[in-house]
């Protein structure tokens, strides 16, 4: 017998984006806001192309480089899809790898 266990998350159960320092593991949570769009979507664009707010490390993303834009499209994503979602019969989920 065999069995498979899948890991799914609906997009509302996603509700920050963790910003976290690789160098001192520091982080900043954002809140994932319906209500007021921008909350992420701004910090990713402000933050992601600077450096750790705690211990100063850069974080090596260049200003409107492929990456930064890349980061700022995402976290406007997760806001409109989770706005676009809010009181739908439809159900949006994401498969994760599980824990083991």
């Amino acid at each position: 017998m065999t069995f498979e266990n899948k890991c799914l998350v609906e997009v509302s159960d996603i509700v920050a984006v963790h910003f976290e320092c690789d160098h001192c593991h520091a982080s900043t949570v954002v809140p994932i806001s319906t209500t007021a769009p921008g909350g992420v979507s701004n910090y990713a664009s402000d933050s992601a192309a600077r450096s750790c707010q705690f211990c100063g490390t850069p974080w090596e993303i260049s200003p409107n480089s492929a990456e930064h834009k890349i980061i700022v499209k995402f976290a406007q994503s997760l806001e409109m899809v989770a706005a676009s979602m809010e009181g739908r019969k439809l159900k949006l989920k994401l498969e994760i790898k599980c824990p083991q």
